[in-house]
């Protein structure tokens, strides 16, 4: 694989008025901030995602790591899997090119470590 490169950075969030759980599937909506380009707009689909079931709020960011600094329009939809030997939560896939969705570096502040998430799948949202 080709080095790879920060082409943004994926932050997603659900609660009572944005996320959804149904059975086994947490949705969430996320947002691709990449530098001189507009926002685009993602729900993510994550498996067997129960861990956060009764809280109001979820919050996952991801650094979105890609062979080029910029991605098409809806470039990041696809399914992301976890890699073995990947760190917790990195997760690599795509449906046009390989890209590594990496949590950013977090402060040893004492927070508990994120749920692990095996895979997940990124739509675009509807305009």
């Amino acid at each position: 694989m080709a080095q790879q490169v920060q082409a943004g950075t994926l932050e997603c969030r659900g609660g009572p008025d944005t996320g959804f759980i149904v059975g086994s599937v947490t949705n969430l909506n996320c947002v691709l901030h990449v530098d001189s380009a507009p926002d685009s707009r993602y729900i993510a689909a994550i498996q067997n995602f129960d861990v956060f079931i009764g809280d109001t709020d979820v919050a996952l960011n991801w650094k979105v790591m890609a062979e080029v600094p910029w991605l098409a329009p809806d470039g990041l939809a696809g399914t992301y899997t976890h890699a073995e030997d990947a760190g917790i939560n990195v997760l690599g896939g795509g449906a046009n090119g390989p890209i590594t969705l990496s949590p950013p570096t977090r402060p040893n502040d004492g927070s508990p470590p994120p749920a692990n998430i095996e895979s997940l799948e990124l739509r675009p949202m509807d305009r």
